[in-house]
């Protein structure tokens, strides 16, 4: 009896030691900013159209005839900078309107570029010159020797400055309506990065208009 009530006495020792929360935080690993390096897993979305195929081919899309399109998908990205709920709706309100201007410029955009240059020359010239001669006089007088001596000098300096700068400025401008466009996807990405997918299609095109007509504008 004994020896039983002592192996089940063993059996909650060891229950109660596995069971056991550990609350130690491991170091995280720091890695050096010449040493870091984007993922190559993660792909990138960007403008997605969908054609209808005229009839009798559409059975695969090597065989789609395509005609007319029939739907546009755009996906936006944007940082968080943080992992707040605030930020996070923040970055979705981002990348919503940045697909929708990815929309806009992909249906029409205007490109403006011009190049500047400007030349900037400045020159600087001095003369210096020194000749010993003879002066007239009884106060002062000099020897054959004093004069034969290698003293007169002349300098001639000649300094160009030239500084040029070339500014190159490319502007893109995209601006109209977007009618029918709805989110169709609000993703978390990565740790703070979020994307945000836009979809226009007819169905939805015509669904605007007809509340457009429904409340007067």
């Amino acid at each position: 009896m004994k020896l039983l009530t002592s192996i089940c006495a063993a059996i909650l020792l060891v229950g109660c030691a596995s069971t056991k929360n550990d609350t130690t935080v491991a170091q995280p690993q720091i890695t050096a900013l010449s040493a870091q390096k984007l993922t190559t897993s993660f792909k990138r979305q960007g403008v997605k159209l969908e054609w209808s195929c005229f009839w009798g081919t559409g059975w695969s899309e090597k065989t789609c005839v395509r005609g007319e399109v029939k739907a546009i998908e755009v996906t936006a990205y944007a940082t968080s900078n943080g992992n707040s709920e605030n930020v996070r709706e923040l970055a979705f309100r981002v990348a919503e309107t940045q697909a929708k201007a990815k929309l806009r410029h992909f249906i029409s955009e205007d490109i403006y570029s011009s190049r500047v240059i400007n030349t900037l020359s400045k020159n600087l010239e001095k003369a210096n010159d020194r000749i010993k001669t003879r002066i007239d006089g009884d106060a002062v007088s000099m020897s054959d020797d004093e004069a034969s001596k290698d003293t007169n000098w002349a300098i001639r300096e000649n300094t160009n400055d030239i500084t040029r700068t070339v500014v190159e400025v490319v502007r893109a401008n995209a601006q109209g309506i977007l009618r029918g466009v709805y989110v169709t996807e609000a993703k978390v990405v990565d740790r703070q990065t979020v994307s945000v997918t836009i979809r226009w299609d007819k169905t939805s095109n015509d669904f605007s208009k007809s509340l457009q007509r429904q409340f007067g504008n």
